[in-house]
């Protein structure tokens, strides 16, 4: 209250002040107002501004008259890459958006009007997952390395996947250096169109142009300028369509390539907008695969496997020659226990892919015991062993992964002879609640019996796999154990969930 009632009195004094300031300044014949002065913005009138039969959303080369009420007014394009407008104020539609075309004069409040400029509908939408696929090494992508986790995408044929915010549930993804996508169709007239291709990604891409170059029947297109946004939701696949511009296509056969620098984009689909009425047909690919007699092998280490190919002229690659190795015959010898891919490529054709599992050489009188032939009451599933990563199979094709704590197996087994053998167990720990492997100590998780006799456990450790997402097994020795000539019985009860087993052996001594 105190600041008003002092504020007040000094304000009163300054009008009164100015007042007489003011009049003194007067010069004879002058009243109180300079009447020259032009009118305040709030005082001009505004310009109104109509579109001929009210149009305000046109389609790309579409026109529409603006006219205003007052004459004499210079027109004015917010954003010209969406629409211009001349002199006499005739817009022309670019591209798709929104603009904003005002109408100035000298005197007056600016006028406005919005346009809106969509595409016409499509001529044609075509499906990249349909079109000719090309890898420049015959396996789609680089190996991609995620938390310790190696793998390749694709055999030959770029891998077709889907997402919720793609356009067609369907769409092209995880290209690397060299990798080629041929887009071809037909059309029964020469007519010039645009050309609108669907990319997605889930990180922002700042230019198009590093990434990959684009050529519509051998012309270079210009990606300048071109990029994709960040996506609004972290890690999630936003699609947005890219203009290519227009082009010329011709009567008959027309071709959209792809050439992939680097990992590029995901690509869901091309739209084609004919600037009149033409029959757009997509030409599927119709390249062929390298033919196998069989797509599955199995070698044991330290001897060989033939594989048989249908076609001609083909060179073979081992994906992993720590565990396999193949000649220019297509001979695959195995080095050590775990799986693998050959390759079998030839150019022009799609790569196939045979899926090497490479077993443990027989031991003369061993007795191999598989896990998965004696499931345990309460045990919910039992599952094969994965073919990714760096997975090793052993004796058996499957291990128990849901082997719940106070389970128990009964395995009987039947020997030869009376004697002393040599008990090991092989599998893997299960990933704890932080998805990490530990090391597992089997007197803690376990206890097994031969023939009603326990098995001493302590200082048995089933080791963690090396990687975190390649499930590695592990053959641990357990100790001498006695066995009986004939019928012979194993008992396993489990203390705790897990671990994943493969299976039990008993070995002769040496």
């Amino acid at each position: 209250m105190k600041k008003t009632k002092i504020f007040l009195p000094l304000l009163a004094a300054g009008l009164v002040l100015g007042m007489g300031l003011a009049a003194c300044n007067n010069t004879p014949g002058q009243s109180g107002g300079d009447q020259s002065q032009p009118q305040s913005s709030s005082t001009q009138p505004k310009i109104t501004v109509t579109a001929a039969e009210g149009k305000k959303t046109l389609i790309i080369g579409e026109t529409v008259q603006l006219s205003a009420d007052v004459e004499g007014v210079t027109w004015e394009s917010g954003d010209a890459k969406v629409a211009t407008v001349d002199a006499t104020g005739k817009v022309t539609a670019v591209a798709p958006g929104e603009v904003s075309i005002k109408a100035i004069k000298e005197g007056y409040k600016n006028g406005s009007i919005g346009i809106t400029v969509t595409r016409p509908a499509p001529t044609a939408v075509l499906d990249f997952t349909l079109a000719d696929h090309y890898s420049a090494d015959g396996w789609w992508s680089t190996t991609m390395e995620f938390n310790g986790m190696s793998f390749e995408q694709g055999s030959g044929v770029t891998p077709v996947t889907s997402d919720y915010m793609d356009q067609t549930n369907t769409y092209l993804g995880y290209f690397g250096e060299g990798d080629i996508e041929t887009m071809k169709f037909t059309s029964d007239k020469a007519v010039k169109a645009e050309l609108v291709v669907t990319f997605g990604s889930n990180a922002e891409v700042a230019d198009l142009g590093p990434l990959l170059s684009v050529k519509f029947n051998d012309a270079a297109i210009d990606l300048t300028g071109k990029s994709l946004p960040a996506p609004e939701q972290q890690y999630a696949t936003e699609f947005h369509e890219i203009s290519l511009g227009e082009v010329d296509i011709k009567s008959g056969e027309n071709a959209l390539v792809l050439t992939m620098h680097e990992n590029a984009p995901f690509i869901d689909e091309l739209t084609v907008y004919a600037k009149e009425q033409a029959t757009i047909t997509l030409v599927p690919s119709v390249r062929e695969s390298v033919e196998l007699e069989a797509e599955e092998l199995e070698v044991i280490v330290g001897k060989t496997v033939q594989i048989q190919a249908k076609t001609e002229g083909v060179n073979y690659t081992a994906a992993d020659e720590t565990v396999c190795t193949v000649d220019a015959a297509g001979v695959i010898t195995g080095v050590k226990v775990g799986v693998t891919t050959v390759r079998v490529k030839k150019d022009g054709l799609f790569t196939a892919v045979v899926d090497v599992t490479v077993r443990p050489a027989e031991v003369p009188g061993q007795i191999v015991l598989e896990a998965e032939d004696y499931i345990p009451e309460g045990s919910e599933m039992s599952a094969e062993l994965p073919q990714w990563g760096g997975a090793s199979v052993y004796s058996g094709t499957s291990y128990i992964t849901t082997w719940p704590a106070e389970a128990e197996l009964s395995i009987d087994f039947n020997a030869d002879a009376a004697k002393t053998m040599v008990l090991s167990i092989t599998g893997a720990p299960k990933m704890n609640s932080s998805w990490q492997y530990e090391d597992l100590n089997l007197a803690e998780a376990f206890e097994i019996k031969v023939n009603d006799v326990a098995v001493n456990l302590a200082e048995k450790i089933l080791p963690a796999p090396t990687s975190m997402w390649a499930l590695e097994l592990a053959e641990v020795d357990l100790g001498d154990v006695a066995v009986k000539a004939g019928a012979n019985k194993l008992t396993v009860k489990a203390l705790v969930d897990g671990p994943y087993v493969d299976c039990f052996k008993l070995t002769p001594m040496a």
